[in-house]
């Protein structure tokens, strides 16, 4: 046996093996402490709104329903990113056609609005700080996605943080709907999605530096 036989014999002789779906229980986990700190950090910080029940029910499920799918694709996202041979191809066209969707939506709502109701549909009183608040809220689900992915091995750290920050944009864009009390789906369509892009930039210029091997 050479010196590298026996160098690789020491460094594999204390291996134990990992539990088959030890990854994704890592990734559940990730997400469920991302999805706590972002409620508790909406209750500490806005509590729900007691006008809530003025919020449309088209917009409040359009939020709801839009973010969660967000969400749910980034967390499929994530699950490839830390593989080495992970891709998401298929990920990104569901996301882009969620978009399209909402798109769709805004230009129906504003084509059946008067023109003085466009300043509220599209700006609302939030627009503002609500890409803001997104990223705000998205920050534990960042922390646990991170934490993840230092356990996992990525081989594309940039898009690796990419997928984390927006993962956790999606955490904050769905928690915070619970309490957005705007009407507007063109409103969603732009910051929504902004506040999610946001997170996800965020996280690439982490991710870059973070997560290389």
């Amino acid at each position: 046996m050479t010196k590298n036989d026996e160098f690789i014999e020491a460094l594999v002789s204390d291996l134990t093996p990992v539990r088959r779906h030890a990854l994704r229980t890592r990734l559940a986990l990730a997400i469920v402490v991302g999805v706590i700190g972002a409620a508790v950090a909406l209750l500490i910080s806005l509590t729900f709104r007691p006008h809530l029940h003025h919020v449309t029910v088209a917009a409040f499920w359009v939020k709801f329903l839009y973010t969660a799918v967000l969400m749910g694709g980034t967390i499929v996202a994530l699950d490839r990113v830390a593989r080495p041979d992970g891709a998401i191809g298929s990920m990104v066209r569901v996301l882009v056609v969620a978009f399209g969707v909402v798109v769709l939506l805004a230009i129906v709502q504003l084509g059946l609005s008067p023109a003085s109701s466009y300043p509220g549909l599209i700006v609302g009183f939030s627009a503002s700080f609500c890409p803001f608040l997104i990223v705000a809220f998205g920050i534990p689900s960042f922390c646990a996605n991170m934490w993840f992915l230092r356990r996992a091995a990525p081989t594309r750290p940039v898009l690796a943080g990419f997928v984390a920050g927006a993962c956790a944009g999606g955490v904050g864009g769905w928690v915070y709907s619970w309490a957005c009390v705007e009407n507007g789906i063109p409103f969603i369509a732009i910051w929504y999605t902004l506040g999610i892009l946001l997170s996800g930039l965020l996280g690439s210029l982490v991710g870059k530096f973070s997560l290389r091997w």
